[in-house]
């Protein structure tokens, strides 16, 4: 994380753009949205069924993505998603 007193972060259920002091990221007391009051961070890779909703979370949002672009019919995609759950396990605040 970097120096900010806030980060800003989207929600991954509505796409709401929240600001999250950073303090609270580290101490990972799991921040909820502002307007759907869902959790921020699941430890879980988010869908994103959207070029608008990608677009949202990765030039509006200023903490780092992972992405992985896949299809449920294909098989490496299949065989690497373990991986990538286990990437936003430990990336998540």
């Amino acid at each position: 994380m970097s120096d900010r007193l806030a980060e800003i972060v989207v929600c991954p259920r509505c796409a709401t753009i929240n600001r999250v002091p950073t303090s609270r990221l580290a101490a990972g007391s799991g921040p909820l949205c502002g307007e759907c009051r869902a959790p921020m961070f699941e430890g879980h890779p988010v869908a994103i069924d959207s070029a608008s909703a990608f677009d949202r979370h990765v030039l509006r949002g200023s903490l780092p993505v992972a992405v992985d672009f896949w299809a449920d019919w294909c098989g490496p995609c299949r065989a690497m998603a373990p991986q990538f759950a286990e990437v936003a396990r430990r990336l998540e605040p």
